[in-house]
């Protein structure tokens, strides 16, 4: 008779699949990884990892949660530490890059195309919606404060596009060797911010912009 597992055994073998699962997928991409490679990568009979995860897509959605709550905690602390609006706004843009540049693998796993939708693992859900919040926040503060104008939202997702445009061309190795991505990346903030600029922008923007206030990223 088999010897019954501690929820601690079953947590630390979850984990220990989820970073295989990383691991590979870095290998292999996410069409390379299967349930079969993932028990040979952690030395075990290939129907084990079924007793803890129902498939692949399950233990992904695991991996991208965890991924999105770390993300979310960086932009957390980002914002927290900031004087106003605008620089809680550029500390969590660059908390965001910074957690790119950290974390490759995982950032290309959070938003690989092949996975299921979100909405079919609530954790997961949840997770990503955290961390658009940290995005939104400083949005709706300045456009409240004239700084920016236009629907929250809508410009939370215009900024989400620009930095992860920006991370992708970096992870992918598209970006010139002259071209540095620590200025692209500020550049764009400020381009997009001109863009949607309230009556306060310039008198705010003044104080200081991501270039004077904000360590780069390595």
């Amino acid at each position: 008779m088999a010897k019954a597992l501690t929820e601690q055994e079953i947590a630390s073998f979850r984990e220990e699949l989820c970073r295989a699962a990383t691991q590979l997928f870095a290998e292999r991409g996410y069409e390379g990884v299967t349930m079969r490679t993932l028990a040979k990568k952690v030395g075990c009979s290939p129907m084990t990892p079924y007793r803890y995860f129902e498939s692949k897509e399950e233990i992904f959605a695991v991996v991208r949660a965890a991924a999105f709550e770390r993300l979310a905690t960086a932009c957390e602390k980002a914002t927290n530490e900031a004087a106003n609006e605008l620089a809680a706004a550029q500390a969590t843009s660059f908390a965001y890059l910074d957690f790119a540049m950290r974390e490759p693998h995982a950032y290309r796993i959070m938003f690989e195309l092949a996975q299921p939708d979100d909405a079919a693992y609530p954790d997961l859900a949840n997770a990503v919606e955290k961390s658009r919040q940290f995005m939104l926040g400083p949005l709706e503060g300045m456009i409240e404060q004239g700084i920016l104008q236009g629907d929250p939202a809508l410009l939370s997702y215009v900024f989400w596009a620009g930095i992860h445009g920006v991370i992708v061309l970096q992870l992918s190795g598209k970006l010139e060797e002259e071209i540095d991505i620590n200025t692209l990346f500020v550049t764009m903030l400020q381009t997009l911010g001109q863009g949607a600029k309230g009556p306060n922008f310039d008198k705010m923007a003044a104080l200081g912009g991501p270039s004077d206030n904000l360590a780069s990223v390595g």
